[in-house]
């Protein structure tokens, strides 16, 4: 109900928006106009949404699901604005989930310094800090997913987000206009999205980037955290126990990526460490415009490994294209073929398209 009435804000504030401008047009001074007048300069409004059709073979494993469906991946709203010339803030829902994703406020006085507070995403890996909407494949990397909390972290799915406070900037100005060196590091809840801490430690991440070329940055990243984990053991008799324990939630990770106006190559590898249990994984990407700022053609290789003690590597492949109609709006056609140690293999064709503005 609370992230109905927020959405029925956002929708409130666009249609005021819009309003702005037509009495901008008109001269109108009256009161409102001029608070429109006001709303339509310091507020904006961007959205996209994903939906497609999937199909996926699963002979080799037991797993019922349906083979092909159509899917919506993500409406998303985002109202952004500034209050002054330093502080800004911004807001994003999602319309499938009916989540409130981000809510956060942030002061930037100089270049080397800012902060943030309210919830956002937390500063750990480098694709787990872009949007959705400029990713190179259909799928989030499944490494990202299952270390950088998102669909199999053993937090859930909080969609990378947190609660919290963080601090960042760029230093060094380049002479190719831009920073040699970016730093953020934040204090978290580490709880998730929408949530109150449900334990007496807080979560502490760390970001920090080098381009010593244009186009080129070197990333490494750290996330120390405890979580409050539920889980269900059967003890010799056969009697189901119900634990409830905060256990180490930490992981670290590189990252690597080149871009320029039709190439971009991008890798990370991350470690996890959730309890006793100790994973690890990669991925590595490359995308080219065949046709500049058209036609992308991506190949990706992911490699994940839920518990390094047992047996269960992954491996998946990816070929695809895109086609760029506008900069948020285009059609992916992404074809995966999963490996799994376990002699399976699993492969899957995506259809999907983003439309926004």
């Amino acid at each position: 109900m609370k992230n109905t009435r927020l959405l029925m804000v956002v929708l409130m504030l666009s249609f005021a928006i819009s309003q702005g401008h037509s009495q901008e047009k008109n001269e109108d001074q009256s009161a409102l106009g001029q608070v429109t007048g006001f709303l339509s300069k310091h507020i904006k409004l961007t959205a996209y949404g994903q939906f497609g059709y999937s199909y996926t073979d699963r002979e080799n494993l037991n797993v019922r699901q349906a083979d092909n469906q159509f899917f919506g991946r993500l409406g998303m709203l985002i109202l952004s604005g500034d209050i002054t010339e330093d502080l800004s803030w911004m807001i994003q829902y999602e319309a499938f989930t009916s989540q409130l994703l981000e809510l956060y406020a942030c002061y930037k006085p100089y270049p080397f310094f800012q902060v943030k507070v309210g919830q956002m995403k937390t500063c750990f890996t480098l694709e787990n800090q872009m949007s959705p909407s400029v990713f190179e494949t259909v799928n989030f990397s499944r490494v990202i997913e299952r270390l950088a909390g998102f669909n199999g972290d053993v937090c859930g799915n909080q969609g990378g987000r947190d609660i919290g406070l963080q601090v960042g900037g760029e230093l060094f100005k380049t002479s190719f206009n831009d920073y040699f060196l970016e730093y953020r590091a934040g204090v978290f809840n580490g709880s998730g999205l929408s949530m109150k801490d449900n334990n007496n430690a807080k979560d502490f991440a760390a970001w920090l980037t080098l381009q010593p070329v244009k186009g080129l940055k070197l990333g490494a990243s750290g996330y120390l955290g405890k979580l409050n984990y539920m889980h269900t053991s059967i003890d010799a008799q056969g009697v189901e126990m119900v634990y409830n324990e905060n256990i180490t939630r930490n992981r670290a990770a590189l990252s690597v990526c080149y871009q320029d106006q039709r190439l971009i190559c991008r890798g990370e590898y991350l470690w996890g460490k959730d309890g006793d249990v100790k994973r690890e994984g990669f991925y590595a990407l490359g995308q080219w415009f065949a046709v500049p700022s058209r036609l992308a053609l991506v190949a990706k290789v992911e490699g994940y490994e839920a518990n390094i003690a047992v047996p269960d590597y992954e491996t998946i492949y990816t070929l695809g294209a895109a086609y760029h109609i506008t900069g948020k709006t285009r059609i992916m056609l992404n074809y995966a073929h999963f490996n799994y140690e376990k002699s399976a293999s699993v492969n899957e064709l995506w259809a999907m398209l983003q439309l926004g503005f």
